[in-house]
C-alpha cells in the first residue's frame, strides 16, 4: 500500500513538472526558435489600409476645451461626428469599430467609430497606474496597468487585460515586473516586459506563445504594418521574424549623421506613462515607413523625416547607413503642430486649428492641406494606412536648405532651443556657404547668446578654408566711433585663422594687436593665433609690444598675451630676441608673472633632452 501511495505521489510530481509554466514566469526560457516561429505564423498583420471598421482613412482629433472627440475624414478634412469626452485623460486609440480612451470617472470607454456614441466602459482598478491601451482591427483591446505596493517602490506588479469588441473581459493576468504598452493584433498581443523581453500571447486565452530576449538592448519602441512588426530602442530597429534570435545578436537597422542633436526617437516610448496621453512627444519623433529589407528592418525608399515641434528635416540614407540632410521646413510662430504620421512617400501632420497638411518625404514640398476647423485641438490620432493625398495645384516648395536652416537658427520663437541648436549643427556640417550663415548668426545682434556661442564653437571646430575671405572681412572692419563700427568676432575669427595657419591674415592681426581699442581677451586670441601661424613677421611687433607693455599694470591680472609673445620670441627669434628676453628678466619693472614665465622657459631649455632611439 505504501509503495502504491509513493508511486502515485511520484506520478503527480512528474505531471506537475510537465505542466507548462504560466505566462511571464521567471523560469520560462526565452529565444526558443521553434516557439517563436509558430507564434509569428499565428500573427495576423494589419492590412495595408486603415484599421477602423469603415475602411476609410480617419483622423480623430481631441478638442481642447472642453475635451471632445472629433472624427474627420482624412481625405477631405470634413467633420464626421463630435462627441464630448470632458474627462478624457488619454489619447484616442482606434480598435476596429470603436475609438477607445481612458475616462477619469468611468474608466476605459469606447465610442462607435461611425457615430461617436458611447457603447461601453470598463472601470479601472484603484491605485493602478494606467500604462496605455492598444486596439486590433477586429475590435479586441489590450490594456496594461501597473501597481507599486506601498512601502516597496522597487517591487511592482503589472496587469494585462484583453477585452472583446463588446468590452467584455476575455482574460486578465498579473505578473511581477513592469510591462510596457502592448501591441495588439487580431490573434496575438505582443508585450514589452522588463525592458529586454518581448512576450507573445494568444488574445483568446492567457497562453504565452513565445518569449524573445534582446541581449544588447531594450524594447522601447514598437510599430506594426502590413510588412511586419518592428521594435527596438534608440540604437535602431529590428523586424520580428522566425530568425529573430540570430538577428537580435547583431546590431539593429539604424543610421548615423554628422549632425549633432538629431534624436532617433523611432516611436512613442512604450514604458513612459507620459505617452499614454497626448504630449510634446507627438511632435518630437522620427517619421518613417518601416518595411521588410534584406537584413530585417529597412526604411521605405531609404528616407526619413525628423519632426521637432514646428520644424521638419528630411534625410536620405546611403548604402553605408549615413544620413544626409536634404531639406528643412519651418512653420510660423502662429501655427502649432500637434501630431504627425509617415505614410510611405508622404508625411501627414495636424495643427491645433484642426487642419491637416502633407509633405513629400523626398523633397519637403507641401502637396496638400485641408481647411481649419472652428475649434482648437490638443491632440490627434491618425488611422491613415495606405492613404495618398488628393491631387492639388497648391504645391509649395521649401526654401533652399541653407536659407531654411538659417531661418530656424534665427527664429525669434524662444520655445525650441534644441531645434535651433540642431539647425546650427546642420549649417556647420553643410559647410561652404553655410559658414557665411554661421557668421551672420555670430554677428547678428538679434541672435541669442546661446546661438552666438554655438555658432562660435562650430566655426572653431570646423574651420573651413573656403571661408577665409569672410573671416578676414570681419577683422578688417574699421574702428570708427562716429559710425559705431569695429572689427567683429575678433576672438573667434583669430582662432579659426590660426588653426588654418592663414599667413595672409598676419598683417590684419598685427594691426589689431597694436590698436588701443582691442580688448584683453582679443589680444590673447590674436597672440595665440599669430603664434600658431608661425610667421617670422610677428617677431618685431611682438618685441616692441613686450618692451612697451612689460610693466603695464593693465596686464597684471591677465598676463597671458605677454607670455605668449615672449614664447614667440623664444621660439622664432634669434640672438637679438634672446637679449630682449634677458633684459626683461633683469628689469625690476617687468611684471613678476612675465619675468617668472621667461625664466622658466630658459630653465627648461637648458635641461638635457632625452636621446632619440
Amino acid at each position: 500500500m505504501k509503495s502504491s501511495v509513493r508511486s502515485l505521489i511520484l506520478f503527480v510530481l512528474f505531471l506537475s513538472s510537465c505542466k507548462p509554466l504560466p505566462p511571464f514566469h521567471q523560469n520560462t526560457m526565452p529565444n526558443d526558435s521553434g516557439k517563436i516561429a509558430k507564434a509569428i505564423n499565428k500573427i495576423s498583420l494589419p492590412s495595408a489600409g486603415p484599421a477602423n471598421a469603415t475602411g476609410e482613412a480617419l483622423v480623430i482629433f481631441q478638442g481642447l476645451n472642453p475635451r471632445t472627440a472629433v472624427a474627420v475624414a482624412a481625405g477631405t478634412g470634413k467633420i464626421l461626428w463630435k462627441q464630448p469626452t470632458p474627462n478624457a485623460i488619454s489619447r484616442y486609440v482606434v480598435a476596429g469599430s470603436h475609438v477607445v480612451y481612458l475616462d477619469r470617472t468611468t474608466g476605459l470607454t469606447a465610442l462607435d467609430v461611425r457615430t461617436g456614441k458611447q457603447t461601453w466602459s470598463v472601470p479601472m482598478r484603484a491605485q493602478h497606474t494606467f500604462m496605455g491601451v492598444s486596439g486590433a482591427p477586429n475590435g479586441k483591446v489590450a490594456y496594461v496597468t501597473n501597481f507599486k505596493p506601498a512601502g516597496d517602490p522597487l517591487n511592482q506588479v503589472s496587469t494585462l487585460t484583453i477585452l472583446s469588441e463588446g468590452g467584455k473581459e476575455i482574460w486578465s493576468l498579473e505578473a511581477n515586473g513592469r510591462m510596457g504598452l502592448p501591441l495588439m493584433t487580431n490573434t496575438v498581443v505582443v508585450v514589452p516586459y522588463r525592458n529586454q523581453h518581448l512576450v507573445l500571447l494568444d488574445t483568446s486565452s492567457p497562453r504565452e506563445l513565445a518569449r524573445i530576449l534582446i541581449p544588447k538592448g531594450e524594447v522601447r519602441f514598437m510599430t506594426a504594418s502590413s510588412d511586419g512588426i518592428f521594435f527596438g530602442d534608440k540604437r535602431g530597429m529590428y523586424r520580428l521574424s522566425p530568425d529573430i534570435v540570430d538577428v537580435v545578436s547583431r546590431a539593429p537597422s539604424t543610421m548615423t549623421t554628422d549632425i549633432h542633436n538629431v534624436e532617433f526617437r523611432y516611436a512613442l516610448d512604450r514604458y513612459d506613462p507620459v505617452t499614454t496621453d497626448y504630449s510634446a512627444y507627438e511632435v518630437r519623433s522620427l517619421l518613417a515607413t518601416w518595411i521588410r529589407g534584406k537584413a530585417g528592418a529597412a526604411l521605405y525608399e531609404n528616407r526619413f523625416v525628423i519632426h521637432m515641434f514646428k520644424y521638419f528635416l528630411g534625410f536620405s540614407v546611403n548604402e553605408k547607413s549615413q544620413a544626409t540632410l536634404q531639406w528643412a521646413v519651418m512653420h510660423p510662430y502662429t501655427e502649432e503642430l500637434i501630431g504627425s504620421k509617415a505614410q510611405k512617400d508622404f508625411v501627414f501632420y495636424a495643427k491645433a486649428d484642426g487642419s491637416i497638411e502633407c509633405l513629400r518625404v523626398a523633397t519637403g514640398e507641401r502637396v496638400w492641406r485641408t481647411e481649419p476647423l472652428d475649434m482648437r485641438m490638443r491632440g490627434v490620432t491618425f488611422d491613415i494606412a495606405g492613404m495618398t493625398p488628393p491631387s492639388s495645384s497648391e504645391v509649395e516648395a521649401p526654401a533652399p536648405l541653407l536659407d531654411a536652416l538659417t531661418a530656424i537658427a534665427n527664429d525669434p520663437d524662444s520655445r525650441y532651443p534644441l531645434a535651433k541648436r540642431l539647425a546650427i549643427d546642420a549649417l556647420a556640417v553643410v559647410g561652404g556657404a553655410g559658414v557665411g550663415r554661421l557668421i551672420k548668426m555670430l554677428t547678428n545682434p538679434e541672435s541669442s547668446a546661446e546661438l552666438r556661442e554655438k555658432a562660435a564653437r562650430d566655426l572653431i571646430a570646423r574651420p573651413d578654408p573656403n571661408g577665409v575671405p569672410l573671416y578676414l572681412s570681419l577683422l578688417q572692419q574699421p574702428f570708427d566711433f562716429i559710425k559705431s563700427t569695429r572689427p567683429l568676432a575678433v576672438e573667434v575669427m583669430a582662432t579659426v585663422l590660426g588653426s588654418l595657419k592663414t599667413k595672409e591674415a598676419v598683417p590684419t592681426m598685427l594691426q589689431l594687436l597694436a590698436h588701443p581699442a582691442t580688448s584683453q581677451k582679443e589680444l590673447v586670441a590674436l597672440t595665440e593665433a599669430l603664434l600658431a601661424i608661425g610667421d617670422k613677421g610677428i617677431i618685431r611687433p611682438f618685441r616692441e609690444f613686450l618692451l612697451a607693455y612689460r610693466a603695464d599694470p593693465a596686464f597684471a591680472q591677465d598676463i597671458h598675451a605677454l607670455q605668449k609673445m615672449a614664447e614667440a620670441l623664444f621660439k622664432l627669434g634669434g640672438p637679438a630676441e634672446r637679449q630682449v628676453l634677458v633684459f626683461l628678466t633683469e628689469d625690476e619693472r617687468t611684471l613678476p608673472r612675465l619675468r617668472e614665465y621667461i625664466l622658466r622657459m630658459f630653465t627648461e631649455s637648458r635641461k638635457p633632452q632625452p636621446a632619440k632611439p
